[in-house]
């Protein structure tokens, strides 16, 4: 599953319920804002097979698709605890997810080079 993902942070989003973005002395933080979704628009349109577009802001419910994504340190399968979610060491809500972490993948990847295949 391939996925496009644009986050907004919590200070660009009050700037953007403020209105700051369309007033004229603010044209700076329209430019700011409209350029990501700009992007987006043309990689969506040159992809195939297109990607799934996610817009989110920090914190919500959508910003799963990235917590999930990168490195993840706790899975369905793994103990609760530590990691990047909630527990000793964590710093913040638990991510499930079914993908694996990258040494998982790596260590798995070992086994399959040196596997006898005979």
């Amino acid at each position: 599953h391939l996925h496009l993902l644009k986050q907004w942070y919590q200070r660009r989003v009050r700037g953007m319920d403020k209105g700051y973005h369309e007033s004229p002395e603010h044209e700076n933080f329209r430019q700011l804002l409209a350029q990501p979704v700009e992007d987006a628009q043309e990689i969506l349109a040159a992809r195939f097979p297109m990607p799934r577009y996610v817009d989110c802001v920090h914190g919500d419910s959508q910003s799963r698709f990235l917590f999930a994504k990168v490195n993840p340190s706790q899975t369905h399968n793994s103990a609760y605890g530590g990691g990047y979610g909630g527990g000793p060491g964590g710093t913040g809500a638990s991510v499930l997810t079914e993908d694996v972490s990258l040494q998982v993948f790596m260590d798995h990847l070992k086994k399959l080079a040196v596997a006898n295949n005979s």
